[in-house]
């Protein structure tokens, strides 16, 4: 690893291709999607998503992007509503995804069209996760990250000036079970942590710590202390410092994201 993979943005345009748009990725806890409404919206690696739970209490997750000029629909990372309005032009969408209207100046020609609703991707349920896939290429089913969980206790995130890596590097360095690309889970008698990492930008992470067994506050000084040793460490890549790669996690995390890139170089 170079500095370069930690601090440019062609390093993560290569993962957007080779990483991101090829697995399957977390988008949120299928608690946070408690009733029909509420949604939860993210950018991994650049695409933007938004999960939802439709008004049929079915899960569903939409790339988050207007069929009229590709703008942003959802804004706020979180919260719950009764259907999508696009903040730029006003084109709106049910729960579902579906086109529903749009201002007659800016209406498409045919409102029945397909073309007009919110793309719909891949998604999946597992061990109290929601993931969804961009690619089209047909995957094995996500992974299991555990047998059973506690009761969900809730969601912090944390919002971190780091690469990507430099956050996978530190949870593989310590006593977690890693599942590639973005998720971390441990356990602490009682209660199973499952940390997802949302690569936001090239400098900038953002990491949801999904609590299962208890109340989420009760990371909270872990959590600050993890934010505060990744941008530390973020220091450290920047200043040609790299991960100890004596360290198997880190070895495995390093092998696996060369053979997901192909041998491809910065």
């Amino acid at each position: 690893m170079q500095i370069e993979d930690y601090t440019g943005g062609d390093a993560f345009q290569r993962e957007k291709r080779t990483v991101f748009s090829t697995e399957w990725l977390p988008a949120c806890a299928e608690a946070q999607l408690a009733g029909p409404g509420d949604f939860v919206a993210l950018s991994v690696g650049g695409w933007g998503v938004v999960a939802v739970r439709d008004k049929e209490a079915t899960l569903r997750v939409l790339r988050n992007a207007c069929r009229h000029q590709n703008m942003s629909v959802v804004a706020m990372p979180a919260g719950r509503c009764e259907h999508f309005r696009c903040r730029f032009h006003g084109w709106t969408y049910d729960l579902q995804g579906r086109f529903a209207g749009a201002p007659n100046p800016v209406a498409p020609v045919d409102p029945a069209s397909p073309d007009n609703d919110m793309r719909m991707l891949t998604a999946e349920r597992r061990s109290g996760i929601v993931f969804f896939s961009l690619g089209p290429q047909a995957l094995p089913p996500p992974p299991a990250l555990a047998e059973t969980l506690p009761a969900y206790g809730g969601t912090t995130t944390t919002e971190i000036a780091c690469n990507w890596k430099v956050c996978v590097e530190h949870l593989v360095s310590g006593d977690i079970d890693w599942h590639w690309p973005l998720l971390a889970v441990r356990t602490e008698q009682h209660t199973t942590v499952i940390e997802q990492i949302v690569p936001y930008t090239f400098l900038r992470t953002r990491v949801l710590t999904h609590v299962f067994g208890a109340a989420s506050d009760i990371q909270r000084e872990t959590v600050e202390a993890f934010k505060q040793e990744c941008e530390r460490l973020q220091l450290d890549r920047s200043a040609g410092i790299m991960a100890n790669g004596d360290n198997a996690g880190v070895a495995a995390f390093h092998r696996r994201l060369a053979d997901a890139e192909g041998g491809e170089q910065p």
